[in-house]
């Protein structure tokens, strides 16, 4: 077991301009042929040897967390966070104490089942609801990224996912790859985008689009009327250090927003700032953490 602290004359100058446009083309040209597989494998590289990601059996990482709700309310709420992972087991869970407005969140999945903790005194959390529907996500190991062993990519060939490489894609303001990732099973009507640095082929990004239609009415013309609302989870890792070997992102953002175009719930943005400050591998994982409420010691 291992643990580690984490810190924070003209013609040939036109012969010259010419080699080096076609030789800025040449990456572009290159990405935009890129197989799945060939994205897949420089993805793995990048976290690291193989042999040292296969060694790494559990991973346990501890650090603190900000909840805002932006739209649809004003809250600002501090909370500890840790994520035990074990295999493609993974307890993550986002504690703001005794708090009684929002207790926080627990999302479960044990290798059998997914277990979601009732994060206000009414219910669910809008991210539990959100998991809730889509409990494949949980099973598929997406949500965390790289940051836990559930992580789907390096046995993408066992889970029978579906892959289709997209190009670069602009997103806020960078050219980043595009892996569109579709489960064998259990994602539902959920788009699922992942998104890697075309320097060093890092998870940057997950995106997860729903949409939930709109209810049915009393007749065909009210059922006709009723608008969709649109759900997007998009998670975002930065600050990537070396832990035992592996490079591992240490920031992670997950942003909720609810569109409502109906009579359903109401929009609301969301958004949980999370900062891993150690990090464990290779420790026995205490089966209660996958037990809802459970707390890290």
């Amino acid at each position: 077991m291992s643990r580690q602290r984490i810190d924070s004359g003209r013609v040939i100058v036109l012969a010259a301009m010419a080699a080096l446009l076609a030789g800025s083309s040449a990456p572009l040209d290159a990405a935009e042929k890129m197989k799945p597989e060939e994205l897949v494998a420089k993805h793995l590289e990048a976290i690291g040897p193989a042999d040292v990601r296969a060694s790494m059996k559990t991973r346990y990482f501890v650090g603190q967390g900000t909840w805002r709700v932006l739209i649809g309310g004003r809250a600002q709420m501090p909370g500890d966070v840790f994520q035990a992972s074990e295999g493609d087991s993974v307890s993550f869970r986002f504690d703001t104490g005794t708090n009684p407005t929002y207790y926080g969140e627990h999302l479960v999945y044990n290798g059998d089942d997914v277990h979601i903790l009732q994060g206000f005194q009414g219910g669910r959390s809008p991210l539990g609801e959100f998991f809730t529907a889509n409990k494949g996500l949980l099973r598929e190991g997406l949500f965390g990224g790289v940051t836990s062993t559930a992580w789907p990519l390096p046995q993408v060939a066992a889970r029978k996912a579906k892959l289709k490489y997209a190009g670069l894609k602009k997103v806020e303001g960078r050219e980043l790859h595009r892996l569109d990732y579709k489960p064998n099973k259990g994602s539902g009507s959920v788009n699922i985008q992942l998104f890697f640095d075309p320097e060093n082929y890092q998870h940057v990004q997950t995106t997860y689009r729903y949409k939930i239609p709109g209810r049915m009415g009393a007749s065909p013309d009210e059922s006709a009327g009723q608008q969709p609302t649109y759900v997007n989870v998009t998670e975002t890792f930065s600050n990537f250090q070396e832990i035992d070997g592996l490079t591992l992102p240490v920031k992670w953002k997950v942003a909720y927003d609810r569109t409502n175009q109906g009579d359903g719930p109401g929009s609301m943005v969301a958004e949980w700032e999370i900062g891993f400050t150690s990090a464990v591998h290779n420790k026995p994982i205490d089966p209660a953490l996958y037990e809802l409420g459970a707390k890290a010691e």
